[in-house]
């Protein structure tokens, strides 16, 4: 008995938990043939090639990156290809966690240890498939590929029907993209598909829906009423004394204002005083000036003063300028 109870357990732990993809995908017919009952996720794109995913692998694949919030991490896609109607048709039937992998949150880096590990888990898990693809997070980041993503895309899964699948688990969106015409674009939608008799439903747990404790609201506090009294006041003894400071500031100026003008006006005086007293005269008082406090002028001979002098006056500057004879001829 012992041994045949072994003998069940020893199957489905060859095939593993993603094995019963593999079971219900082992007939020949079931590879070659499109599945018949299929969930549209997105909008439907008259493309060339379309996308198909298992129900349970896409459910494992949210399990996953639900908690993926920090940085990036991933996987590898696994399935076949089935070409009918002239389109491609990408069937992803597991996944494999890159295990060992480097994240970071903005890149992804598969390490030789993960190539290792992914191998090993596709030979044991999903013989016959092959790699499809791969598929990773973008915490709160949207869904795209970076130019990181872009590289890793065309140098790892460069096949024309390798696909990259990006998930963001915070504002949980999702997104396919796959090879057209040498170029990665998005895929407008993709089909979550099942065994006919399988209801198909992906709806994720909301949390909202979850029973929430409620909880007392906290005390009110009254050493926080005076700290945000203690905080107003604060405020207002600075603004007085800005506003003090701010009066003498404009005080200060004022006066050093009245100051540069009475500066300014005693320098104008004292010009024109000295403009006044007869230049190469000494200011000191003659003797014979004893009683005249007035300094002594000199008059000008271009005055009218000059022209009503006698004759012998008006010799007197002659003889103190030097002439050209040529001048002097003329003159007489």
């Amino acid at each position: 008995m012992s041994k045949k109870k072994e003998k069940p357990k020893a199957e489905p732990k060859a095939e593993s938990k993603p094995a019963k993809e593999t079971k219900e995908s082992a007939p020949a017919a079931k590879k070659t043939s499109l599945p018949q009952n299929i969930l549209q996720m997105g909008e439907y794109a008259e493309e060339n090639k379309r996308i198909y995913i298992f129900q349970e692998t896409y459910k494992e694949i949210q399990r996953f990156t639900k908690s993926k919030t920090q940085i990036e991490s991933g996987g590898i896609l696994v399935g076949d290809t089935i070409e009918e109607f002239g389109k491609t048709n990408i069937m992803i039937r597991g996944f494999v966690e890159a295990k060992y992998s480097e994240g970071t949150p903005t890149t992804l880096t598969f390490t030789h240890k993960t190539w290792e590990y992914v191998h090993a888990q596709i030979d044991k898990c999903f013989s016959g498939m092959k790699i499809v693809g791969w598929i990773h997070t973008h915490p709160s980041f949207g869904i795209f590929l970076s130019e990181y993503d872009k590289f890793i895309q065309g140098n790892f899964f460069n096949d024309k029907n390798q696909i990259a699948y990006v998930v963001d688990p915070i504002q949980r969106t999702e997104g396919f993209f796959f090879w057209k015409n040498e170029e990665i674009e998005r895929s407008k939608g993709f089909f979550i598909f099942d065994d006919v008799d399988v209801t198909i439903d992906v709806s994720q747990e909301d949390e909202t829906n979850q029973p929430v404790q409620q909880t007392a609201p906290a005390p009110h506090s009254a050493a926080k009423d005076w700290q945000i009294w203690i905080l107003y006041a604060l405020i207002a003894v600075v603004l007085l004394l800005y506003a003090v400071l701010f009066g003498q500031f404009k005080a200060l100026k004022s006066q050093h204002e009245m100051l540069r003008q009475s500066i300014a006006f005693l320098l104008s005086r004292q010009n024109f005083s000295y403009y006044q007293v007869q230049p190469g005269v000494d200011t000191e008082t003659d003797p014979a000036d004893e009683g005249s406090s007035e300094p002594a002028l000199t008059v000008p001979s271009s005055t009218p003063a000059a022209d009503n002098a006698s004759p012998t006056d008006k010799a007197a500057p002659a003889t103190s300028v030097q002439t050209d004879s040529s001048e002097q001829t003329d003159h007489e």
